[in-house]
This record gives structure tokens, C-alpha cells and sequence, in this order.
């Protein structure tokens, strides 16, 4: 049961991190994309939506450390160990990206050429992070983590090297985009900007759509497990489905200027993708060359357990009401930037 409810807490603070962050690093690569006129318009609208909330989004991937670190130590030091390459990638473009927004933002010396330089850097970084979350995502289903192997090769570069986690970066980047775009489009009253957010989010959809297929065959190219898995599994097939078909109700009530139930859709999509692959490989969370480390195989002792979740149920009745308190001080009572 305590464990249960710890893959709980694993798998909704890996959600919160991937709404909340992901469109913080869709924020970005928006920023990042060439030929657009709105972009001194575009950078004012992204600071205003991120300012008061962005750094806060990183407590859930800290919480996602703090869970494995504590509760499941052997899955902890698999991914450390094996993937500290891409994982070092990533702290370095949060790291990079956090420092250019606050001195964007904060610089006392407004200077074009500075400013243009904190830019090219927050959007650099933001699609750099969201690649390397994508590669280390590929790798914790893709087998080739080696737990033997002697060479540093075969232990630190082959499990994250190659086109299928390369796919999937892109796919999570063209997914952070997506979910930046449908968000930003309530996060102004300017209509030229609005249909600017609408025309990227309609180009970040076919990206996912495109890079979406690009994962299976990629999968296919380096005879992963993926598609055979996604084939025999009902309830994955589903997801997907639903998620795709969630489309057609997005884009209408974007038509509609609805612009809740687009950011709904839009995160009930991410929860259907997230749930189609969580049901081809649960309970395990890593599967290396000899098979899968299950959460129920690797869990630490029931006392370390208990005193985890303790900890974690005591600190959901400050952290999830401040969090809603923080949003709802500077995101819902705040003016839309014309």
C-alpha cells in the first residue's frame, strides 16, 4: 500500500512538472523560433505568465529525486550512475536557463545587445532541457542499461545514445511547445498576438503528431520493445487514440476564445500520452539488459517508507495549497497584458 502510494506521488509530480515546467519551457523555444514580429510583444507576455511562478514548477522535479533517493535508493543510483551524462546535460540547461530569465528580467543595464543575448540563451537552454528530458525518458524503458559493464562506453553512453531517445526529445520539445502556445493564447487581450499563439500552436500540433510517429519508428529502428508493447495493449491504443481525437475539440474551443477548456484539453492530452506509456511498462521503472527494476522489487524498508510518506503527506498540506494561493495571487487576479 505505502509504496502504491508513492508511485502516486512519483507519477503526479512528474504531471505538475510537465504542465507547469514544460510550458515554462515552451515558453523558450517560442522564444527561440526565427521570423517573428511579435517577439519584443512575445517576450513581455511570456515574462509577465512566468515571472511570479516559474522557479516554483522545479519543486516537483525535486520532489521526483527526493522519492527515488529515499524510497526506492536502487533505482536512485541506477539512473545516476548510468545516465549522469544526460543528467548533467539537463542541470546544466536548467541552471543556464534559470540564470538568463533572472538576469533578462532583473539586469540593471537594459542594453539591447544583452538583452538579445539573455534571449538567444533562454531559448537555447529551454529546447536543450527539454531534449535531454526526453533522452532520459527514452532510457529508462530501453534496455540498454548494462548494471555489468566494464567499459565506459557500454556503462555511460549507450544506454542514452541513439535515434530512439533523440525521437523522443523531440517529441517532448514539440510537446512543451505545444502546451506553451495553447496557454499563451489567454495570457493576452492583443488579437494579432493571440492569432500568433494560435498559428504556433497549430504548427506545434502537426510537430507532435509528426514527431510522434518518428518515436515508433524509431522504436522499430532499433528493435525496441515500444511498438510491439503499444500493439498488444488496449488501454495504451486508447489513450492514444482519445488523445488524438482530443484535437478536434481543442481547436474548437480555441474558435470559441474558451480559453480554460483549451488549456484542459490541451493538459488532458499530456495525461493521456503520459498514461498510454505508463501502462506499457508499470510497475518498472527501469529496464536494463537483465530485465526490469519494479518500484515493489527495489523499495526500501517498510520503516524508511513510512517516515517518506509521513513526510510527503504533511508537506502536501502547505505545498499544494500554497501553490494554489501562488497562482492564484499572480496568475488568476492578474490583468491580461494588452
Amino acid at each position: 500500500m505505502m509504496i502504491s502510494v508513492l508511485i502516486l506521488f512519483i507519477a503526479a509530480s512528474l504531471l505538475l512538472y510537465i504542465l507547469l515546467g514544460g510550458s515554462d519551457f515552451g515558453a523558450g523555444i517560442l522564444e527561440f523560433l526565427p521570423g517573428n514580429k511579435h517577439r519584443d510583444l512575445q517576450k513581455r507576455v511570456i515574462n509577465h505568465a512566468m515571472g511570479p511562478v516559474w522557479e516554483a514548477n522545479h519543486m516537483w522535479l525535486i520532489l521526483i529525486v527526493v522519492i527515488l533517493f529515499m524510497g526506492f535508493p536502487t533505482i536512485f543510483t541506477t539512473l545516476m550512475v548510468h545516465l549522469h551524462i544526460p543528467m548533467l546535460a539537463l542541470l546544466v540547461g536548467v541552471v543556464v536557463r534559470g540564470t538568463v530569465f533572472t538576469f533578462r528580467h532583473y539586469d540593471a543595464i537594459q542594453a539591447p545587445v544583452s538583452q538579445g543575448t539573455y534571449t538567444w540563451l533562454f531559448g537555447i537552454s529551454s529546447l536543450w532541457t527539454s531534449i535531454w528530458l526526453g533522452i532520459i525518458a527514452a532510457s529508462l524503458t530501453r534496455g540498454t542499461i548494462d548494471l555489468e559493464a566494464t567499459d565506459f562506453h557500454t556503462a555511460y553512453i549507450a544506454p542514452w545514445w541513439g535515434f530512439f531517445p533523440l525521437a523522443v526529445g523531440v517529441f517532448v520539445a514539440c510537446i512543451f511547445t505545444f502546451l506553451a502556445s495553447v496557454f499563451l493564447i489567454g495570457e493576452t487581450e492583443d488579437a494579432d498576438l493571440q492569432q500568433h499563439f494560435i498559428r504556433r500552436a497549430a504548427m506545434a500540433n502537426g510537430a507532435v503528431i509528426v514527431s510522434g510517429g518518428l518515436v515508433f519508428l524509431a522504436s522499430l529502428w532499433e528493435e525496441t520493445e515500444l511498438l510491439h508493447l503499444f500493439i498488444r495493449h488496449p488501454l495504451a491504443i486508447g489513450a492514444m487514440v482519445l488523445a488524438t481525437g482530443m484535437f478536434f475539440a481543442l481547436w474548437k474551443f480555441v474558435s470559441l476564445h474558451h480559453t480554460m477548456r483549451t488549456r484542459v484539453v490541451a493538459s488532458g492530452q499530456v495525461v493521456l500520452i503520459l498514461f498510454g506509456w505508463w501502462v506499457l511498462y508499470a510497475p518498472n521503472a527501469v529496464v536494463t539488459t537483465t530485465g526490469p527494476l519494479s518500484f515493489y522489487d527495489t523499495a526500501a524498508p517498510d520503516a524508511t517508507l513510512r517516515q517518506l510518506l509521513l513526510a510527503l503527506l504533511a508537506g502536501s498540506v502547505f505545498i499544494f495549497p500554497s501553490l494554489i494561493f501562488l497562482l492564484r495571487v499572480f496568475k488568476m487576479d492578474s490583468r491580461k497584458l494588452k
